[in-house]
C-alpha cells in the first residue's frame, strides 16, 4: 500500500495511519466473510515522496478520459518507483494520491490495484465524513482488485451500492467463490 505524497504537499500523519487504519478494517472484514484475509505489509504504508506537484497529477493527460488522469499518473509513477506491473501477479497494489480536481478525479480497482485519490485519502485520514463510508468503499474496490464486478443492482453485497451501509452488507457465495478462485484469491490464508 501507497500514499503518494505529491511534493507540494505537507507531511501529515493522519494519512498513512489513517489508511492503514481502513486497511486493516477490509482485512477484518474479508475474514469474516470468507474466513481467510490478506496480509498487510509493516508498516502497511509506504508513504512515497512524489516526483510532482499536486497539479502535475491533476492535470497531465494520462488515457482517455480525465476522471483517471490522476490515479494513473499516480500508478505509473509508482510502476516505475518500485518495479511493478499491472497487473502483478507478485502483489495486491493499492495506492492513494492527495490530488484530485474536484468534481473530475476518480478512482476505481481492477487486475489487482486498488487506485484513490484525494477524497478517499482524505477520507481515510478522517477529514472527510464518516468512516464507514471509507471502509465500504474499501471493501469495495478491493472486491474489484481480486476479480469481482460491480452488482447490477442494490443487492446488499458490498459489490453494490450497499457498500454506503457497511457493515451492513454482505458477500453472497458467488462472490465468495469468485474471490477465492480469481486470479489473486492465492494471496489469502
Amino acid at each position: 500500500m501507497f500514499w503518494l505524497k505529491p511534493s507540494d504537499v505537507a507531511n501529515d500523519a493522519r494519512y498513512p495511519n489513517g489508511i492503514t487504519g481502513v486497511m486493516r478494517e477490509s482485512q477484518r472484514f474479508y475474514r469474516q466473510e470468507l474466513g481467510v484475509t490478506f496480509k498487510l505489509n509493516n508498516p502497511a504504508v509506504e508513504v512515497v515522496q512524489g516526483n510532482h506537484g499536486r497539479a502535475w497529477y491533476e492535470n497531465t493527460p494520462n488515457g482517455g478520459e480525465e476522471y483517471w488522469w490522476v490515479v494513473f499518473n499516480m500508478q505509473q509513477e509508482l510502476m516505475a518507483r518500485f518495479g511493478l506491473r499491472s497487473p502483478d501477479s507478485r502483489w495486491l497494489c493499492v495506492g492513494e494520491v492527495s490530488a484530485e480536481k474536484a468534481g473530475v478525479s476518480g478512482g476505481g480497482a481492477g487486475g489487482g490495484w486498488v487506485l484513490l485519490s484525494g477524497h478517499d485519502a482524505a477520507g481515510a485520514a478522517g477529514t472527510n465524513g464518516a468512516m464507514n463510508r471509507w471502509y465500504g468503499g474499501m471493501v469495495h474496490e478491493l472486491g474489484h482488485a481480486f476479480g469481482l464486478p460491480d452488482s447490477s443492482r442494490t443487492d446488499g453485497t458490498p459489490m453494490s451500492a450497499s457498500f454506503y451501509d457497511y457493515p451492513n452488507c454482505h458477500f453472497d457465495q458467488q462472490q465468495k467463490n469468485g474471490i477465492r478462485n480469481g486470479p489473486y484469491g492465492s494471496f489469502l490464508s
